[in-house]
């Protein structure tokens, strides 16, 4: 049982969760592809660029053993873009306000795809954004 990457998951979305997963990381105990996964997850949603960061690397190590990796990937690197006001890639996430994000033209669906994401209308739509 891995009992970080279970500690680590329970955590996304709390007010906590950054803190926790940047001292586990620090102090060596995420160790798993598992944890790495959720480490990822909850640094993914970071303002800070190079937390995020941090959380691709993550999510790039784990992509060989954790298929939900390739999505976290995606939503660092969108996330990346967002933070330094360009386009993203593939769609993944919404302005400070709520209001979409620009998503570059040139990404295609297969793409998206490819990375474990589902279309740029669904991903709008889930948003309740019309495409």
């Amino acid at each position: 049982m891995d009992f970080v990457a279970e500690e680590l998951a329970a955590l996304v979305g709390s007010a906590n969760a950054e803190a926790r997963a940047l001292l586990l990381l620090a102090s060596g105990a995420v160790r798993t592809d598992a944890a790495r996964c959720a480490a990822a997850a909850i640094l993914a949603k970071s303002g800070d660029v190079a937390i995020v960061r941090r959380g691709q690397e993550l999510a790039t190590l784990a992509m060989e053993t954790m298929l939900e990796a390739r999505v976290i990937a995606a939503e660092c690197f969108d996330r990346l873009r967002m933070l330094a006001e360009q386009p993203q890639k593939f769609g993944t996430q919404c302005g400070r306000d709520g209001s979409p994000w620009p998503v570059d033209p040139a990404t295609t669906d297969s793409e998206r795809a490819k990375w474990g994401l589902p279309s740029l209308r669904e991903l709008l739509a889930r948003r309740g954004t019309p495409s």
